[in-house]
């Protein structure tokens, strides 16, 4: 059975929502549709963000920040809201569209002066996703 067409929401789409498109589609496979938006959007994503995914094998270097506008034609079965701050507003997006509605709050990840630590905190944050959305897996496939 297919996963759920999905649009992982935060703040700004430059570090929560895309780390969690990508690593979506990556545990999915080509038969995921996901996107990624914003309620506030950045101009450009988040540095650390791009060196943690790399990590992993993943280039989110050309990642184009999106907001609700950018998602809302598009076809949605759940909506996951990755944010304390934007959940009100990711719920009513959910609504708006009869999709089913997640909240998987995950902080933002703290930056600061040790690029070390900084960097430590992006790959928690990157774990967290992917932690929940193996989760969502597990429970898909018992189901």
């Amino acid at each position: 059975m297919a996963p759920p067409a999905v649009i992982f929401v935060c703040a700004r789409n430059a570090v929560r929502s895309p780390m969690a498109e990508s690593l979506w589609r990556r545990r999915f496979g080509s038969k995921a549709w996901t996107m990624s938006c914003g309620v506030a959007p950045a101009s450009l994503p988040d540095g650390h963000m791009i060196v943690v995914m790399g990590e992993k094998g993943v280039d989110l270097s050309d990642h184009e920040c999106r907001d609700m506008d950018d998602v809302a034609g598009e076809p949605v079965d759940l909506v996951v809201c990755l944010s304390e701050d934007v959940d009100a507003e990711a719920r009513k997006f959910a609504a708006d569209r009869n999709a089913a509605y997640a909240h998987w709050p995950i902080d933002e990840p703290a930056i600061g002066r040790d690029r070390f630590l900084t960097l430590a905190a992006y790959r928690a944050v990157r774990d967290a996703i992917d932690a929940r959305i193996l989760a969502f897996a597990a429970e898909s496939d018992a189901q």
